[in-house]
């Protein structure tokens, strides 16, 4: 019933608001109308078909994403004529129809990521601190807004949250390799989404370690993650001709945060931009035409290197600004904009930092309970690499956040789960195991005769 009701929030956000896709939305709905007509992105050499101006073919864009929509068109039977890639000079690639079915899967997503907070809090808390977990994710305004915008990060958050699962399911199975092995794939899965997913490795196999036999379990982890890797991975070496992570997108996406113009915005400062709106690159801006993603991408991936030997303490200061950014500590122009960049309303972003200051509060308290003493520790260790992940190179909120925030709904699950535990002990007139109270007298000890 819970997951039903969140369904029907979430479904119900779609149909309230209204959306255009842009920026990173317009170029995977492209993608995917690519992917759906020839099962590959465009191949095609021509010059704006790669990132950044370059000719293609293009490996910018992680494939788990417009994959994901393309399913999603084809299914829906909105598979209009493939058109050209023109969205650097604002042409839609794909066909309009296919937008409100990509929505409503958003939705879908986002009740599995519901599902999935309440599986891993009941594997890691058990099912008092689960239910509570999932009535949290199901009304958290964060979790609502997202399902309604097209980002790769729901489908992140969804692989990142079953990699977890499945470990902590491990634990407690008399075959763990099965669960291992899903692991393994879902860590694949959501590095083909978002490639800092890749950071879940370092956990994981901490908690590999701890199903014997301990050697065999991480190398199973491992050697999953890879071959659900290797399929991208050949054919970026076939198709590109070269060796490619996942994505070529390191040296635009470096060069938008390490560079003079981010560095010293006086109200966002380090504000993630496109190099092609920073001054200083127009003579590359005229070769891009002449180059092919990888080259581009090394090029402005040395430019970014340069900024931070320049400026050794740069990286401090970006993990520090983009911190108070992920914390919506950094002033309202800096959500605004984050925001407007994925067609958020306004009222609706403002809603979501409300809760998420409200959300933070829970998660503190929920710090200090027995249920997160008791637990797992390896389990923070993955939302601290996935916030370093962001935070040493763009932050925007939500979307950058949203596969940190169910790990914020565990720790506020706990808070009101202790909390309702001690108000449900004091009403029935009894101490709460642990804790100092007035409570019944226990009766007499076995052995000891009364009278």
């Amino acid at each position: 019933m819970i997951l039903l009701a969140a369904l029907a929030i979430r479904v119900a956000e779609v149909q309230r608001t209204s959306y255009q896709p842009i920026n990173d939305a317009a170029a995977y709905l492209t993608l995917a109308s690519q992917v759906a007509h020839t099962g590959d992105y465009s191949t095609s050499h021509a010059v704006g078909t790669g990132a950044g101006g370059t000719r293609g073919p293009s490996a910018y864009f992680p494939p788990g994403f417009p994959y994901f929509l393309a399913a999603v068109d084809l299914v829906d039977g909105h598979t209009g004529p493939a058109q050209a890639s023109d969205t650097a000079h604002g042409g839609a690639g794909y066909d309009p129809a296919a937008v409100q079915p990509a929505r409503i899967s958003q939705a879908v997503l986002g009740t599995i990521v519901v599902a999935l907070i309440g599986l891993v809090a009941l594997e890691a808390f058990g099912p008092a601190v689960a239910l509570v977990a999932l009535v949290i994710g199901t009304v958290y305004p964060v979790l609502v807004e997202l399902s309604a915008v097209l980002v790769a990060e729901n489908l992140l958050t969804v692989f990142i949250l079953a990699a977890i699962w499945a470990a902590l399911r491990a634990r407690r199975s008399p075959q763990p390799y099965g669960w291992i092995a899903g692991a393994g794939v879902s860590t694949g899965l959501a590095t083909l989404a978002h490639v800092n997913a890749i950071v879940l490795i370092v956990p994981l196999a901490v908690a590999a370690w701890r199903v014997r036999p301990k050697l065999a379990s991480p190398a199973v982890l491992l050697a999953t993650t890879l071959l659900t890797l290797a399929p991208w991975l050949v054919r970026d070496a076939v198709v590109m001709h070269s060796f490619i992570r996942v994505t070529d997108e390191d040296g635009i996406t470096l060069v938008g945060t390490y560079n003079h113009t981010s560095a010293t915005d006086p109200q966002v400062p380090y504000r993630w931009r496109l190099y092609l709106n920073l001054p200083g690159e127009r003579r590359l801006i005229q070769q891009a035409p002449h180059l092919t993603e990888p080259q581009l991408s090394q090029r402005l991936q040395d430019q970014a290197f340069d900024y931070i030997g320049d400026h050794p303490a740069s990286p401090l200061d970006v993990l520090y600004r983009n911190t108070r950014r992920l914390l919506e500590l950094e002033g309202s122009r800096a959500w605004k904009i984050s925001a407007a960049s994925i067609d958020l309303p306004i009222a609706t972003a403002r809603i979501g930092v409300l809760s998420f200051w409200l959300l933070c509060l829970l998660s503190v308290a929920g710090v200090f309970t027995t249920a997160i003493r008791r637990g797992a520790k390896w389990l923070w260790v993955a939302p601290l690499l996935l916030w370093l992940s962001v935070g040493l190179v763009n932050s925007e909120t939500p979307r950058f956040r949203e596969a940190i925030d169910p790990f914020l709904v565990l720790l506020g699950a706990c808070a009101v789960e202790a909390a309702l535990r001690e108000i449900w002990s004091r009403l029935r007139g009894s101490p709460v195991p642990g804790h100092r109270g007035r409570g019944v007298a226990p009766g007499p000890a076995k052995g000891v005769k009364v009278g």
